[in-house]
């Protein structure tokens, strides 16, 4: 199990997601503990009930409730100063929803717009760090931005965490640390607004094809093979939001971990 301590600055460290009522806190957790067979510690009313999706005992997800939640996720990227890589973010053609704030001792959190119109979030860790585990089944092992600007995207991104851009094959735009690929840029299909997509490993896709739509879902890309795996792209029940797993298995070549 790949266990993860610390961040390097500008990589993925969390993900988070927000709904409106606790009916949809309740159901979103029993769809996505069928898919991933996660457990949950969940917090009071204190947090929020933000409540931490654990993969063998390791956060891989938040889930939390707020008036205007809507279910899309929020996909943070570490920093060990966040006054430093909002002004720096801001700078680079990005706007700020939420400054930065504190959250108890756990760290401080920002979250903002970026130059193509994508939410994204900043985390610097104090008590927690983020991700437990991931490049694994049941946790994260890779991050897809579409826009309608994916080179305005990668210039953006390249520059705020000093990563490299890599173009493995025509129109194909990774985000490289050292030697390790983590996220693409991709141009968006018409009509889907620019964001941020965390993808979940999974050990099978037959299984998520016959899973999602007993629990509610609906398949709408079945499979779609991408270097060194392939993906599968469905809407879940309780928000109608979009979400994509990936095929467990080897990393594709630039790609390890």
């Amino acid at each position: 199990m790949t266990t993860l301590t610390s961040f390097d600055e500008g990589m993925p460290c969390w993900v988070d997601v927000m709904v409106a009522t606790q009916e949809q806190h309740h159901d979103k957790r029993a769809f996505l503990s069928a898919l991933f067979d996660w457990t949950w510690q969940e917090g009071g009313a204190e947090m929020g009930h933000y409540a931490l999706a654990l993969s063998n005992g390791h956060p891989v997800l938040g889930l939390g409730i707020t008036d205007d939640g809507n279910g899309a996720a929020t996909t943070y990227f570490s920093t060990k100063d966040i006054a430093a890589a909002t002004t720096r973010a801001t700078e680079l053609g990005a706007s700020v929803v939420v400054p930065a704030m504190q959250v108890m001792d756990l760290g401080w959190m920002a979250i903002l717009v970026d130059p193509v119109g994508a939410s994204y979030g900043l985390w610097q860790p104090g008590s927690f760090q983020g991700f437990g585990v991931a490049f694994e089944e049941n946790a994260p092992g890779w991050f897809d931005q579409v826009s309608l600007d994916p080179e305005r995207a990668s210039e953006f991104y390249a520059a705020l965490s000093g990563h490299d851009v890599t173009s493995p094959a025509p129109e194909m735009r990774v985000l490289q640390n050292d030697e390790q690929w983590y996220a693409s840029l991709s141009h968006s299909p018409t009509g889907e607004a620019p964001q941020w997509k965390p993808i979940y490993v999974v050990d099978s896709l037959e299984r998520i094809h016959e899973l999602v739509p007993r629990h509610g879902g609906t398949i709408l890309i079945k499979e779609m093979p991408v270097p060194g795996s392939a993906i599968c792209t469905f809407s879940e029940p309780v928000n109608g939001t979009l979400m994509t797993v990936m095929r467990g298995g080897p990393p594709a070549e630039g790609g390890e971990q």
